[in-house]
């Protein structure tokens, strides 16, 4: 049906999707008598996807330096189609050809590049990625993806490796080995392979099922529908920031007390023109009025949800009705809708909404999507590069390894810059405690805090600034990020940087925080007291 939600979900993805590179050793080459399977037509690939609007571009290496080229360019692409057999002359000294040669070719520059696209030294990159491996070898298949899932993945089960599709997926990158089209006499293997191997033609066309099975979700689709609306617009972005006003930030950066400032202002511009385009593009509205019903006929199953001996029926029209009620106050809304069942499963659902989206397959899972979704809210340093080291700043939250105490940090941004080199500068901090109740902070690993509210409970540390940058920043020691204090041996209380808060929920917290110093206690007459306006 046209109207599912994987069909909506595929019109999302083909609208995003811009490039996609292969790399194969034969592209632009004449064909190969002795191993026909391996040609590669440059020029039948790219007029297939030019036909989907797609930029399309072949790479044929020819030495090692090309294949380092291509893991820059492939990192930019929405899709990498690689071929599994890379061969070119190595250059090598003479006498050393045994030594430096590799015994087989096969795999290696592939595997090199995956690695390169996917991790970052140890770590994932943690981005959304299809790679598809396209090779002439029809029968090795199954034995090529093991082989990747050994060397690239370390068999690892955070990777689902699935030998009969031949791919290796996880919930962010999929790995997906084909086959290039080519006649198959024996009618026993042509039944094997052929439902493995890909034509020309029929390449974009599996490129876009296999990215909308990765990103067919509500999320997904309106981040890539925002990312959708950057790029077409990206021109008229420029167009805003037109170099003709160079003079006039200039001339504002000149005439403000902290002229730092005025970079500042520019990241505050650029992200509220990203925030109105959305806004503009009515990104927002597509995902209420197109995608969430779709998304409920074809995500949710229609059984029975049990607490406490009692039943709920979650149906598609009811979990509709739910999300279409203009009625503002939840409590009327969930008992208008919910009339008919037991008052402790109404509170039961008012107080856990995710358990009536979330199938009885996955309730064991809801705890880790609410957190996700917290963090996702919360935390500014989702995206803060792997290199880049924190800085001591209003909202970042930082743990005693003497300890083990969280403490926000609450001195205002103006307060954190600007610090001269070898300067101290004393920081303001609340300390948080561990709840498994109610909590103000969750930290990347799910730990649960809460502020102490107490007027005395607050707490100074001194800091120094060690180079010219003007700010405390935090310096790596082992595999974490230490903020140290004034004067520090190995034994003193050193604090671990832990995340970022966002700008408003930290705000909040010093909001929080102050309107408990402004407490009047006084004795007054009680019967004045209670004539108060």
């Amino acid at each position: 049906m046209s109207d599912t939600f994987f069909e909506k979900s595929k019109e999302i993805s083909n609208d995003y999707i811009q490039s996609i590179v292969f790399l194969d050793d034969r592209a632009y080459k004449s064909k190969d008598n002795e191993s026909p399977n391996h040609d590669f037509d440059a020029l039948k690939i790219t007029q297939a996807f030019a036909k989907e609007n797609k930029i399309c571009a072949v790479y044929n290496p020819e030495s090692d330096s090309d294949i380092e080229n291509f893991k820059s360019i492939a990192n930019k692409s929405d899709v990498i189609i690689l071929d599994w057999q890379i061969v070119f002359p190595q250059s090598v000294e003479e006498g050393s050809e045994e030594e430096d040669a590799p015994d087989d070719p096969r795999g290696i520059y592939t595997k090199g590049i995956i690695k390169s696209i996917l991790f970052e030294g140890e770590n994932t990159k943690n981005s959304l990625k299809l790679i598809i491996v396209y090779t002439g070898d029809y029968t090795i298949l199954e034995s090529i993806t093991e082989d990747i899932y050994k060397d690239v993945f370390n068999s690892s089960d955070m990777y689902i490796l699935d030998k009969k599709d031949c791919s290796i997926q996880s919930s962010k990158i999929k790995i997906l080995v084909r086959a290039k089209k080519t006649e198959i006499n024996n009618d026993s293997n042509k039944e094997k392979y052929d439902s493995q191997m890909i034509s020309y033609e029929s390449m974009p066309s599996l490129v876009l099922d296999e990215f909308t099975k990765m990103t067919s979700g509500l999320l997904p689709n309106f981040a890539l529908m925002s990312l959708t609306a950057l790029r077409k617009n990206s021109s008229k972005i420029l167009g805003l920031f037109s170099k003709e006003m160079d003079g006039a930030y200039l001339g504002h950066k000149a005439t403000i007390p902290k002229q730092e400032d005025g970079e500042d202002l520019l990241i505050e511009l650029f992200g509220d023109s990203v925030k109105d385009l959305l806004y503009y593009s009515k990104v927002n509205e597509n995902l209420r009025n197109d995608l969430i019903e779709p998304w409920i006929d074809e995500k949710i199953v229609e059984e029975d949800f049990e607490f406490s001996k009692h039943k709920f029926k979650r149906s598609h029209n009811t979990l509709k009705s739910i999300l279409k009620s203009g009625d503002e106050v939840v409590k009327n809304r969930f008992n208008t809708i919910l009339s008919d069942i037991n008052p402790q499963m109404k509170n039961h659902l008012m107080q856990n909404p995710i358990k009536i989206f979330t199938n009885n397959s996955d309730l064991e899972k809801v705890t880790d999507y609410d957190k996700n979704f917290c963090k996702l809210t919360h935390h500014k340093s989702l995206f803060i590069p792997k290199n880049t080291k924190p800085k001591l700043t209003l909202g970042t939250l930082i743990k005693s390894n003497k300890t083990d105490t969280y403490y926000i940090c609450i001195q205002q941004k103006c307060d954190t810059v600007r610090i001269p080199k070898d300067n101290e500068r004393k920081f303001l901090f609340i300390p948080l405690s561990i709840s498994d109740d109610k909590f103000d902070i969750l930290t990347p690993d799910g730990t649960k805090l809460k502020k102490n509210k107490d007027s005395y409970a607050i707490r100074t540390i001194k800091f120094v600034c060690n180079d010219e940058s003007g700010v405390i920043a935090a310096v790596k020691d082992d595999d974490k990020l230490i903020f140290k204090q004034k004067y520090t041996t190995p034994t003193d209380e050193q604090f671990e940087w832990i995340l970022d808060l966002k700008d408003l929920h930290s705000q909040r917290i010093i909001i929080d925080y102050t309107s408990q110093l402004s407490r009047v206690g006084l004795d007054e007459s009680e019967w004045h007291r209670k004539q108060l306006s």
